[in-house]
């Protein structure tokens, strides 16, 4: 499956042999082959990192009720990278072909290590469920970080998606499910020249992400994780097969989601009427704002 693919010179240093203990490149776990790309982490920050990161995969796991699929795949890669901008942490997840194992391996960057990483349960649940449609990934990605994850990581940021998606319904801007298309173009999230993604387009990266994660999550409640799985294994197959797995087309999906969100309203209005506000003074900002509202730092 081809979902994103690095540089071939980045790949290459990424794939060399890792090493069976701790030093202050590379380390192993039951699950991870965890390594220090910033030239700073210590010994024990770096197994640091990687308990959290095993531990995160293994929440992960028992959420989706799934294995590792480590004859397949063998284990993910986890390479901690300096912020990609100032103070500015994320993951993200890629697979590269590795020559010497002779099969696609699971990659899994993940930028800012001085604090709690942002986004592994999301993109760790991207390596166990590789996909090249970028909404199946999100439907399934973003309710893993908000359940097991980092509640301050995009795109609640301390918030839920939910409640983004009820500013954006409030403003009357919600942009319809069929429109996020299966590459991060249509998401205002390009691919970039060093084969990741980058923000072209701030407020429509900020909704479409929110709205998978909301939807996804819909989807989770209202059907269950493995339907969730069902999908998912259908879809390698088929186009976003939405009748044949959920018994309903993609607009009653839609409609019956947005119906359920806007009944429920009143539970985190006080969170809706915020995060509108912030969103609509700026969208460059207001992921970062809502994280400063919520954990009280000014």
């Amino acid at each position: 499956m081809r979902i994103a693919v690095l540089l071939a010179t980045l790949a290459a240093g990424l794939l060399t042999p890792a090493l069976s203990e701790a030093s202050s490149l590379t380390l192993e776990t039951s699950h991870l082959i965890v390594s220090d790309n910033t030239g700073n982490l210590s010994d024990e920050r770096l197994r640091e990192l990687a308990d959290h990161a095993q531990e995160t995969l293994k929440k992960a796991l028992a959420f989706w009720s799934t294995d590792f699929r480590m004859r397949q795949f063998g284990k993910i890669r986890v390479i901690f990278d300096p912020p990609r901008k100032r103070d500015y942490y994320a993951s993200f997840f890629v697979a590269s072909w590795d020559k010497k194992e002779g099969r696609r391996v699971r990659i899994v960057r993940v930028f800012g290590a001085e604090r709690s990483p942002l986004q592994m349960a999301h993109k760790l649940t991207s390596a166990v469920f590789p996909h090249k449609d970028q909404l199946i990934r999100n439907i399934m990605g973003v309710p893993a970080e908000e359940q097991v994850g980092n509640r301050l990581s995009f795109p609640g940021c301390g918030f839920s998606s939910d409640d983004w998606v009820l500013a954006f319904v409030k403003a009357n801007t919600v942009i319809p499910v069929k429109e996020l298309g299966p590459d991060g173009e249509s998401w205002g999230h390009p691919i970039g020249a060093d084969g990741l993604p980058y923000v072209s387009d701030r407020a429509k990266y900020t909704k479409a992400y929110a709205e998978a994660g909301s939807f996804g999550s819909y989807l989770i409640r209202t059907y269950g994780v493995s339907k969730i799985k069902q999908f998912y294994h259908h879809s390698l197959q088929k186009e976003r097969p939405w009748q044949d797995i959920f018994g309903v087309d993609l607009q009653e999906l839609e409609a019956n989601w947005l119906k359920t969100l806007k009944a429920n309203e009143a539970v985190s209005e006080r969170n809706v009427s915020t995060a509108l506000g912030l969103f609509e003074k700026d969208p460059n900002t207001a992921c970062a704002a809502a994280q400063k509202v919520v954990t009280g730092n000014p």
